[in-house]
């Protein structure tokens, strides 16, 4: 009757649970706030700044026609200058809104056609102190976030200023080579050099990391020295562009380096005026006759010369043997020739066999044979009706891309794009502005004959799917409709519309293993009313 039971839990996680969690709240909260006050903060000065360049603007026209130009020079000169601070203030401010941004992770990434020298210089004074190389010269307009690039590239000379040798020449570097951008900001050593060059470099881009002794004088120490998290922000904002920051401090300078992807951007008006024609040997791999009627005229479209296109794939043995010529046409190339090897999918070998080889696969294994200096040679596509994104998944995987037997667009402009960003611009042969002559006739000739052979394709497949419907098993007739699919998409790359639901119809039928007489009837009355629209006048 007189016990006591006494129960003792430990709380301490969870009273330090909670008031992590408060802590965390009060953060947000407190961020956010920070977040609201800042935006009202920069958004009044940069409409202040904006406003001062725009009254700078006005009295410079007013001085221009009143006085004139050589009586107001000076003048004029303390407006330019005034115009410079004032731009530098509303990139400082704009800058420190990004960095914000991309600290607390709301910042995307907005790629756009950017000329790298131009975007450089406006972000920084380019002179004689602060020289400007690029490799190759011109550059070409390539795709980033200029935004994000200025940033790095701006607070990487405000260092090499504040911690070079006063006065010290800053160099900048900018190397293209192929998708990959270099640029380096080179410095010579400053008062503190020495201490530094011990370090971990990978320590610079840590948060919170002073690389340089804090003066005992308060005044100095608050105006020389960062709180550290500059090449923190720096890194951020690296990896947000895909890329990376290293600095090395070497005996007679530090060197800055930011890596990054900078795919060239390639205008249609580039397009329109490259072609293969120099050094590609062309292979096309496909066991449909029609589909390499294609294939032919995409080579032809590319300049490629007759003499250097292959077109194998009608036989048993060439399908079987398909690693092996892929292998041997890489052997056969010139020391600076390059190989266009375009495969499809699906290699049906002859009824009354019911097997199909993967082209995808094929390429692989002939790509696994290779030494990568010969692989690095050859651009492999692989071809196929079947454009599911697993698909097209494996496609790429397998090989070095995909063309859609029912393309959105031209596939001679599909591969140039492909081909330069897997060779540069320099793979390719400018022929300059294109030119009406002979031969844009035969091109339009060809395509005529594409027309025909499409019409002639269509009519055959649904003939014979017709007649074997019947008594030929699944496996085979899935072949011949696969190869009618194949056959409405180049129809549709050829202009004609109504495939696209055939197209979808044939492709429900992959699961089902039947075909049923009225989805029959339906792909049979659609395939023959496109027929006659490929060749007019019939």
């Amino acid at each position: 009757a007189g016990s006591c039971v006494i129960i003792v839990r430990d709380v301490t996680e969870k009273e330090r649970l909670a008031q992590l969690e408060r802590e965390a709240t009060a953060a947000a909260v407190e961020r956010q706030k920070d977040e609201e006050a800042n935006r009202f903060s920069r958004h009044e000065v940069k409409n202040g700044v904006l406003a001062a360049l725009s009254q700078l603007d006005s009295i410079s026209s007013e001085m221009r026609r009143k006085v004139g130009l050589e009586a107001g020079a000076t003048f004029h000169r303390s407006l330019a200058s005034m115009r410079s601070g004032l731009t530098h203030t509303l990139e400082t401010v704009l800058s420190q809104a990004l960095a914000r941004d991309v600290l607390h992770g709301n910042y995307l990434p907005r790629t756009a056609p950017c000329k790298i020298e131009q975007a450089l210089g406006l972000a920084w004074q380019i002179n004689e102190r602060f020289p400007l190389t690029t490799h190759p010269s011109p550059l070409p307009v390539v795709d980033i976030d200029q935004r994000l690039l200025c940033l790095v590239h701006r607070n990487a000379l405000s260092n090499a200023c504040k911690y070079g040798r006063h006065g010290g020449v800053v160099a900048t570097e900018v190397v293209l080579a192929g998708d990959q951008l270099t640029i380096r900001v080179v410095n010579e050593p400053g008062e503190q050099h020495e201490s530094v060059r011990g370090l971990d470099p990978a320590s610079v881009f840590a948060k919170g990391t002073r690389l340089h002794r804090v003066s005992s004088d308060e005044a100095i120490a608050t105006a020389r020295v960062s709180k550290g998290d500059g090449g923190w922000v720096m890194a951020k904002c690296a990896e947000c562009m895909l890329g990376e920051c290293s600095i090395a401090f070497r005996e007679a300078e530090t060197v800055f380096e930011l890596r990054c992807p900078a795919p060239q951007r390639l205008e249609e008006s580039f397009l329109d005026e490259a072609d293969l024609s120099a050094g590609v040997t062309a292979l096309a791999i496909d066991d449909c006759e029609f589909q390499l009627v294609c294939l032919e005229a995409v080579f032809a479209s590319l300049g490629i010369p007759e003499e250097s296109t292959t077109l194998i794939g009608t036989t048993d043995e060439e399908v079987k043997g398909a690693a092996d010529t892929i292998v041997a046409a890489v052997e056969a190339l010139p020391p600076d020739g390059r190989l266009l090897l375009i495969v499809d999918e699906n290699l049906d070998l002859a009824f009354p066999s019911s097997e199909t080889v993967s082209g995808s696969y094929a390429a692989r294994t002939a790509l696994n044979r290779m030494p990568p200096s010969e692989e690095a040679r050859t651009l492999v596509l692989v071809r196929s009706a079947n454009d599911s994104e697993s698909d097209v998944a494996l496609y790429n995987e397998r090989t070095h891309g995909f063309l859609s037997k029912a393309p959105s667009e031209p596939d001679r402009r599909t591969v140039l794009r492909t081909w330069v960003t897997r060779f540069g611009c320099e793979a390719v042969t400018r022929k300059g502005a294109p030119a009406r002559s002979a031969a844009d006739s035969a091109q339009l000739d060809d395509e005529d004959e594409m027309r025909a052979a499409a019409a002639a394709e269509l009519r055959r497949l649904v003939a014979l799917i017709g007649a074997e419907r019947a008594s030929a098993p699944w496996c085979e007739l899935w072949k011949w409709l696969h190869r009618l699919k194949g056959a409405l998409g180049s129809s549709r790359a050829l202009g004609c519309s109504g495939a696209d639901e055939l197209i979808r119809t044939i492709e429900s039928l992959r699961s089902r293993g039947e075909l049923e007489e009225t989805v029959w009837s339906l792909i049979e009355r659609g395939s023959l009313a496109i027929a006659p629209s490929l060749v007019p006048g019939t």
